[in-house]
Protein backbone atom coordinates (compact mmCIF):
# COMPACT_ATOMS: atom_id res chain seq x y z
CA UNK A 1 0.00 0.00 0.00
CA UNK A 2 2.91 2.36 0.82
CA UNK A 3 4.64 1.67 -2.14
CA UNK A 4 1.27 2.80 -4.50
CA UNK A 5 1.19 5.69 -2.40
CA UNK A 6 4.42 6.96 -3.47
CA UNK A 7 3.74 5.81 -6.72
CA UNK A 8 0.77 8.65 -6.88
CA UNK A 9 1.81 12.29 -8.30
CA UNK A 10 0.96 15.15 -6.40
CA UNK A 11 -2.46 15.84 -7.91
CA UNK A 12 -3.51 12.27 -7.25
CA UNK A 13 -2.38 12.49 -3.74
CA UNK A 14 -4.53 16.04 -3.20
CA UNK A 15 -7.51 14.27 -4.95
CA UNK A 16 -7.48 11.19 -2.73
CA UNK A 17 -7.35 12.83 0.17
CA UNK A 18 -10.34 15.00 -0.72
CA UNK A 19 -12.07 11.93 -1.30
CA UNK A 20 -11.16 10.62 2.14
CA UNK A 21 -11.99 14.31 3.50
CA UNK A 22 -15.36 13.88 2.30
CA UNK A 23 -16.05 10.96 3.31
CA UNK A 24 -15.26 11.74 6.99
CA UNK A 25 -17.30 14.57 6.49
CA UNK A 26 -20.34 12.47 5.38
CA UNK A 27 -19.52 10.22 8.17
CA UNK A 28 -19.98 12.83 10.46
CA UNK A 29 -22.90 14.44 9.07
CA UNK A 30 -24.94 11.24 9.18
CA UNK A 31 -23.66 10.94 12.91
CA UNK A 32 -24.86 14.17 13.42
CA UNK A 33 -28.15 13.46 12.02
CA UNK A 34 -28.80 10.57 13.44
CA UNK A 35 -28.47 12.33 16.94
CA UNK A 36 -30.89 14.98 15.76
CA UNK A 37 -33.43 12.94 14.23
CA UNK A 38 -35.24 11.64 17.48
CA UNK A 39 -36.11 15.70 18.08
CA UNK A 40 -37.55 15.79 14.67
CA UNK A 41 -39.25 12.92 14.87
CA UNK A 42 -41.46 13.85 18.00
CA UNK A 43 -41.91 16.86 16.48
CA UNK A 44 -43.43 15.49 12.98
CA UNK A 45 -45.14 12.59 14.95
CA UNK A 46 -47.08 15.66 16.64
CA UNK A 47 -47.65 17.76 13.82
CA UNK A 48 -49.49 14.66 12.31
CA UNK A 49 -46.94 12.71 10.22
CA UNK A 50 -44.35 12.50 7.37
CA UNK A 51 -46.92 13.81 4.83
CA UNK A 52 -47.75 16.66 6.96
CA UNK A 53 -44.54 17.61 7.14
CA UNK A 54 -43.54 17.14 3.42
CA UNK A 55 -46.53 19.08 2.09
CA UNK A 56 -45.73 21.87 5.05
CA UNK A 57 -41.99 22.12 3.32
CA UNK A 58 -43.13 22.56 -0.12
CA UNK A 59 -45.92 25.25 0.79
CA UNK A 60 -43.30 27.05 2.78
CA UNK A 61 -40.90 26.75 -0.24
CA UNK A 62 -44.04 27.86 -2.83
CA UNK A 63 -44.16 30.88 -0.60
CA UNK A 64 -40.67 31.85 -0.74
CA UNK A 65 -40.66 31.74 -4.34
CA UNK A 66 -43.62 33.59 -5.13
CA UNK A 67 -43.44 36.21 -2.56
CA UNK A 68 -40.52 36.91 -0.68
CA UNK A 69 -37.84 35.80 -2.95
CA UNK A 70 -38.38 38.13 -5.75
CA UNK A 71 -38.23 41.22 -2.71
CA UNK A 72 -34.50 39.96 -2.10
CA UNK A 73 -33.08 39.73 -5.54
CA UNK A 74 -32.93 42.00 -8.14
CA UNK A 75 -34.74 42.02 -10.87
CA UNK A 76 -32.75 40.86 -14.24
CA UNK A 77 -30.63 42.93 -16.44
CA UNK A 78 -32.40 43.59 -19.97
CA UNK A 79 -29.82 41.77 -22.61
CA UNK A 80 -27.20 44.33 -23.78
CA UNK A 81 -28.41 46.13 -27.22
CA UNK A 82 -25.67 48.60 -28.83
CA UNK A 83 -22.77 48.75 -30.75
CA UNK A 84 -20.13 45.66 -30.64
CA UNK A 85 -16.84 46.31 -31.76
CA UNK A 86 -14.81 44.03 -34.05
CA UNK A 87 -12.96 40.74 -32.45
CA UNK A 88 -11.11 38.18 -33.44
CA UNK A 89 -13.14 34.51 -32.69
CA UNK A 90 -11.71 31.25 -32.17
CA UNK A 91 -13.81 29.60 -34.66
CA UNK A 92 -14.63 25.56 -34.42
CA UNK A 93 -14.83 24.63 -37.74
CA UNK A 94 -16.87 20.61 -36.60
CA UNK A 95 -19.13 21.93 -33.75
CA UNK A 96 -20.48 18.19 -33.87
CA UNK A 97 -16.66 16.72 -33.33
CA UNK A 98 -16.35 19.78 -30.70
CA UNK A 99 -17.11 17.30 -27.49
CA UNK A 100 -14.67 14.69 -28.74
CA UNK A 101 -11.58 16.55 -29.83
CA UNK A 102 -12.29 15.63 -33.62
CA UNK A 103 -12.55 19.26 -34.96
CA UNK A 104 -9.88 22.27 -35.69
CA UNK A 105 -10.23 25.95 -35.30
CA UNK A 106 -9.61 28.68 -37.19
CA UNK A 107 -9.44 32.33 -36.19
CA UNK A 108 -12.29 34.38 -37.76
CA UNK A 109 -12.88 38.01 -38.11
CA UNK A 110 -16.47 39.11 -36.45
CA UNK A 111 -17.11 42.66 -38.01
CA UNK A 112 -18.55 45.48 -35.81
CA UNK A 113 -22.12 45.36 -35.57
CA UNK A 114 -24.83 46.45 -33.30
CA UNK A 115 -26.60 44.15 -31.58
CA UNK A 116 -30.34 44.24 -30.42
CA UNK A 117 -31.02 46.97 -34.17
CA UNK A 118 -33.28 44.15 -35.82
CA UNK A 119 -35.12 43.39 -32.79
CA UNK A 120 -35.87 47.21 -32.31
CA UNK A 121 -36.61 47.76 -36.48
CA UNK A 122 -39.13 44.94 -36.46
CA UNK A 123 -41.18 46.59 -33.05
CA UNK A 124 -41.30 50.07 -34.87
CA UNK A 125 -42.35 48.80 -38.21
Amino acid sequence: MTAAWNKLGPASKVGWISVAVAVVGGVIAVAHAAATDDEAEAEVEESGGILAEVARILNQAAAEQNGSNSLSSPPPRPPYTGDVSGYWRNQCLNPRGHATGNCSHEWRWVDKYTKGAEEEEDAEV
